[in-house]
């Protein structure tokens, strides 16, 4: 599997192992597809490229976060909606990474706090194309909250999940035929 050049800094290179290290086996490969096919485009064009322009950047760490959310929507669209939402939104956060590195490389210092600036508005951005509202995060929130201090409601949830089994559900006996 193809693998991406490492990155300089070594917050953002811890950072990018998480997220990796998060990765379900199943989601890898796709995510690796994204990040490489987000890598050229980003390099496309070498002086004139995406990442080239950051060097003139009024605000690189707000640019490289909503730079790489349109990069991953435009790959995305590109693919008629084929690439799989859970491999696209790490390889964005990875890609933004790579960019923060570049910036960082160019003289703009890339600390604990320009990284929380940059998910920050990645997330936001990413949530905002994505059709996701902070009233929709809040009822998820909410209803996550409801069920772990509600025993009863937790319970139920288990059941739906097929989890747990209901109390009065009965227990089948015997082979198919009813043997």
């Amino acid at each position: 599997m193809a693998k991406t050049a490492p990155l300089g800094d070594k917050l953002l290179q811890t950072t990018e192992e998480k997220i990796e290290s998060s990765l379900v086996p199943e989601n890898r490969t796709d995510y690796m597809k994204v990040v490489v096919a987000g890598m050229h485009a980003g390099l496309s064009g070498g002086p004139k490229s995406i990442i080239a322009a950051l060097k003139d950047s009024k605000d690189p760490v707000n640019d490289c976060a909503v730079g790489a959310v349109h990069l991953v929507l435009l790959l995305y669209r590109q693919t008629r909606g084929t690439m799989p939402i859970r491999a696209m939104i790490p390889a964005g956060m990875t890609l933004m990474l790579h960019a923060l590195d570049f910036v960082d490389k160019l003289g703009t210092k890339i600390g604990n706090a320009e990284l929380d600036r940059a998910t920050h508005i990645y997330a936001n951005t990413m949530f905002k194309n994505l059709g996701i509202t902070p009233q929709m995060i809040k009822k998820g929130h909410d209803s996550i909250e409801k069920a772990v201090k509600d025993p009863a409601h937790l319970e139920l949830m288990q059941r739906k999940a097929g989890l747990l089994k209901a109390p009065n559900a009965s227990t089948p006996t015997g082979d198919a035929n009813g043997v």
